[in-house]
């Protein structure tokens, strides 16, 4: 039996442990990499992130590709669903944590969402101008009863439906596993219970007034001490804010939407962001400018950061192309040892083997890579800040 679970652990504390724990079976974790879904840099690099689960109790660690962390919950979830499927491994099941975990519930919102007649109900909302959040909440209440749709408010629970949407869209083997989600909510800046959540940690990391001794206590030590030592060597904190003037320049010089459009693009939003980056002097001030009632700042964020990229819908297949591996400890070299028979998509251990697949397959290595360049700008010291890693850097595995 193999658990999956998704996560980007950014950073990793005490609240992802509970749901490693709970895995029946070898567990798999399929992780964000440098780049992270509310269109940010990761706190710190997908190495270290992935090493602490390990060390947390994780078994097998695999990267989700940047062109669908970069994006909304649909095709996130479809891509981790995907390369969990790929896998080929036997008695898959996939375990999320949600703020409803009723399962019956869940599935009647996953179907209701899957089929034409909703989707025209939500279409009709979203000609009225209505955000398209609110317009899928507004036509399930219209397909399922008045109320269903705030089902939909909660972060958890959004990704937890298009989990079980993207299982039956590509009728993948695995069995889904919702858990009632503990600990602080996903934005709390307040902790409770012994728990913090990834948006207060990432807040006292990042501001050099804060005690960072506070924030170890919210995780688990063998994760603190991976990310205490990135620190000293001044691997992080690492975020767009801190590329200002980078981002701004790749955005004033960026072409139009070219032909297949900038990944999520739509309605103009990419000229908008545009012509507002000759006006900004900072990427938090050209969200402002940017932001209206109906684009939130996550997707402004995603989208800018697509364009800063140059990444367009041709970098995001249906389903990821290969199945990239990230840390393993000894059950997770078994399921390699597996996967080699079994998996429907190539494995990748080593950077070069890409190089040695389709042009798809190495337009998003390219892309993975120019993130983490990015990334290691934010670092200090030249030689954090070289290029290039991406094509250097093999898996961690926990020696037994």
């Amino acid at each position: 039996m193999v658990t999956g679970i998704v996560s980007e652990f950014n950073p990793f504390h005490r609240g992802h442990t509970a749901p490693i724990r709970a895995g029946r079976g070898a567990v798999i974790c399929i992780m964000s990499g440098n780049a992270v879904q509310r269109g940010d840099l990761a706190i710190f690099h997908k190495r270290a992130r992935a090493q602490a689960a390990v060390r947390c109790g994780a078994d097998l660690v695999v990267e989700l590709p940047c062109p669908y962390v970069l994006s909304s919950a649909e095709p996130f979830a479809r891509g981790a669903v995907a390369i969990l499927a790929a896998t080929g491994l036997p008695d898959l099941h996939l375990a999320f944590g949600c703020e409803t975990a009723d399962m019956e519930k869940l599935t009647a919102v996953a179907q209701s969402l899957n089929t034409p007649e909703t989707q025209a109900l939500i279409s009709a909302e979203m000609e009225k101008g209505v955000p398209y959040g609110l317009a899928c909440q507004r036509g399930l209440d219209q397909a399922l009863g008045e109320g269903i749709g705030t089902i939909l408010k909660t972060p958890n629970n959004l990704l937890a439906i298009e989990y079980l949407r993207a299982i039956a869209r590509l009728d993948a083997p695995m069995t889904p596993l919702p858990t009632l989600r503990r600990g602080v909510d996903h934005h709390s800046r307040t902790p409770a219970g012994g728990y913090a959540s990834a948006t207060h940690l990432r807040s006292l990391i990042r501001d050099p007034a804060e005690d960072t001794a506070q924030v170890w206590r919210y995780m688990p030590e063998s994760a603190a001490e991976i990310f205490r030592e990135e620190l000293r060597q001044g691997r992080g904190p690492a975020g767009l804010d801190q590329l200002d003037a980078v981002v701004l320049t790749l955005l004033r010089r960026s072409a139009p939407a070219p032909g297949e459009g900038y990944l999520d693009d739509s309605e103009g939003l990419s000229q908008r962001i545009r012509n507002m980056a000759s006006r900004a002097t900072s990427v938090a001030e050209l969200i402002e400018l940017v932001k209206t009632k109906r684009y939130h700042r996550s997707r402004i964020r995603r989208l800018l950061f697509n364009m800063s990229l140059g990444m367009t819908s041709a970098h995001r297949p249906e389903i990821p192309p290969y199945i990239k591996i990230l840390a393993a400890n000894d059950t997770g070299r078994g399921l390699l040892r597996q996967m080699a028979e079994t998996a429907t998509a190539p494995v990748i251990s080593r950077p070069g083997q890409i190089r040695q697949l389709g042009i798809r397959e190495n337009q998003i290595a390219e892309i993975e890579s120019a993130v983490t360049d990015l990334q290691a700008l934010c670092f200090q010291g030249t030689d954090q800040q070289r290029g290039g890693s991406e094509w250097r850097e093999t898996p961690w595995f926990l020696e037994a």
